[in-house]
């Protein structure tokens, strides 16, 4: 049996995302109760969706029309949505990934829903909607404003989309798939997927990735597989990869080793994006010019990466401005996106020419085509915050400990006291692995570790390791009931190495 996934047309496609950016979002504005819950964001789907720290889901629109002029077009549609608003009907989410005028959410027991343009059945309930063949016209809606569970699907643990096709990754490997994937019946008459079936030609996938006209699929042992005229063909030369992104003309790899290897996206012939053909067979080769990248997405245009050190990179054809420039000037060779640094998670569209990434203090940016979620209709040259509630204040940058390359999350974020970082003192010798007591009544915390005894009291310059007393260049304090030590004395006293990064104001932490 052959598989094939359906490319809809663009009128078929702004037909759906009418249906979705009418459907039942909630107003921060409207809801006051919900929106009571000040907190940031934890997830994001590859455009226009996000998820919040608490499980809930919000969306924007104009995520569906890449044509230039549909900004110009929308402007005065009163169903266009320009900031996020709730979805309701949902939540306990751990992930979303945006199809074309459809999304989808896996929640935290496993399960998948979706909502949205149901045209093809891509939100899996069993239902499709029909339209006129001649004008697109909706003879029977079978489009969802509520999220609807996809049927039969449990234990999933990775969820994709694109056009107008849903795919899913249980726990066991297996790959799910339903929408815009269509089979011949034995009558001859062609059909599609309109519930979750499974791709039994796949097996051990850890996870999926869909481009302008593609699908990559990452084994559990690190190899990338393919579908190939009804089969499934290992990319040769691929080793070790742990992230995979499919764009237009190639797609992406991203080894063990922090290096990050292109190939062609082996596309139908025919199919252009950004001007260059997605029909390309090109094997693997390294993307030169970076390294220590921790993950990597892709537009429809070329690489999004994100490094080690919280900053963003991308390369590739420049359509949307989703380089993050300033300009729509094109490079071959990848460019740091501006202004954004300890990033934490980046997504992008191999379908679209836009881009998102969520900062350590759990802010949101957008940037590239369309409706990026400011409120503006314009594209956006380079990362623009998305606010989390009404009244958020866009925060400073907080200083942030790197321990072993792990981040280390505190109660009291750590701060300067006259030039000399400070931090919370249980966590970092816990983090450290040395066990304290706390004398609550001289105020004396004394830490262990092996061979090596440190003890200091609030409020006191004086410290004694092992016995001997040396004096602290920053004494021990109090901030809202937690107390503070110096992080260079601690650290060295322990026999780690201590750096500070002032780009990212990051205190980095060595200890093998």
């Amino acid at each position: 049996m052959r598989l094939k996934t359906k490319i809809i047309k663009p009128l078929f496609v702004s037909v759906l995302v009418f249906t979705f950016s009418g459907g039942s979002l909630v107003s921060a504005d409207s809801q006051s109760s919900e929106n009571d819950v000040k907190v940031g964001w934890a997830g994001i789907g590859a455009f226009n969706l996000a998820v919040k720290q608490d499980g809930t889901v919000w969306a924007w629109s104009g995520n569906s029309d890449s044509r230039p002029t549909s900004n110009l077009e929308d402007v005065d549609n009163p169903a266009i949505i320009k900031v996020p608003k709730q979805v309701k009907g949902i939540s306990d989410v751990t992930a979303v990934a945006s199809g074309h005028g459809f999304s989808l959410a896996l929640k935290k027991d496993g399960t998948v829903w979706g909502w949205g343009g149901n045209g093809d059945g891509q939100l899996g309930d069993g239902t499709q909607s029909v339209f006129d063949p001649k004008t697109y016209k909706t003879i029977k809606s079978a489009d969802k404003g509520i999220p609807v569970q996809a049927k039969g699907l449990s234990n999933v643990v990775a969820i994709a989309a694109d056009w107008n096709t849903s795919y899913a990754v249980k726990n066991d490997g297996t790959l799910w798939a339903w929408g815009g994937i269509y089979y011949r019946k034995a009558d001859g008459s062609v059909a599609n997927y309109i519930v979750p079936t499974q791709l039994k030609k796949f097996s051990d996938i850890a996870s999926v990735s869909l481009g302008w006209g593609n699908m990559v699929a990452l084994k559990k042992d690190g190899t990338v597989w393919m579908p190939s005229h009804g089969n499934v063909v290992q990319v040769e030369g691929l080793s070790d990869i742990i992230e995979i992104a499919a764009g237009g003309q190639y797609s992406y790899g991203l080894k063990k080793d922090g290096k990050v290897w292109f190939w062609g996206s082996n596309g139908e012939s025919g199919a252009v994006v950004g001007g260059k053909d997605t029909a390309d067979h090109s094997k693997p080769q390294l993307l030169e010019g970076i390294e220590d990248v921790v993950s990597v997405q892709a537009s429809a245009g070329g690489p999004l990466l994100l490094k080690s050190d919280g900053t963003v990179w991308a390369s590739g054809t420049n359509t949307g401005g989703q380089l993050g420039i300033g300009s729509y000037e094109d490079s071959i060779v990848p460019v740091q996106v501006k202004g954004l640094t300890r990033i934490k998670k980046i997504a992008a569209s191999g379908t679209e020419f836009k881009s998102m990434a969520i900062k350590a203090d759990h802010t949101l940016w957008s940037w590239g085509n369309g409706y990026v979620g400011d409120g503006t209709k314009w594209y956006r040259t380079v990362p623009v915050w998305i606010k989390s509630y009404d009244s958020e204040v866009l925060p400073e940058d907080q200083i942030m400990v790197n321990l072993d390359n792990k981040e280390l999350e505190f109660d009291q974020p750590p701060t300067i006291v006259k030039g000399h970082t400070m931090v919370p003192l249980r966590k970092i010798f816990e983090a450290l692995g040395a066990d304290i007591q706390w004398d609550k009544d001289t105020l004396t915390a004394t830490a262990t570790k092996g061979q090596t005894v440190i003890k200091l009291t609030v409020g006191s310059n004086v410290a004694y390791i092992n016995g001997v007393s040396t004096i602290l260049d920053s004494e021990p304090l109090i901030i809202e009931g937690r107390t503070l030590v110096p992080a260079r004395f601690i650290v060295e006293s322990f026999g780690a190495k201590v750096s500070w990064e002032e780009n990212s104001k990051t205190v980095f932490i060595k200890t093998k």
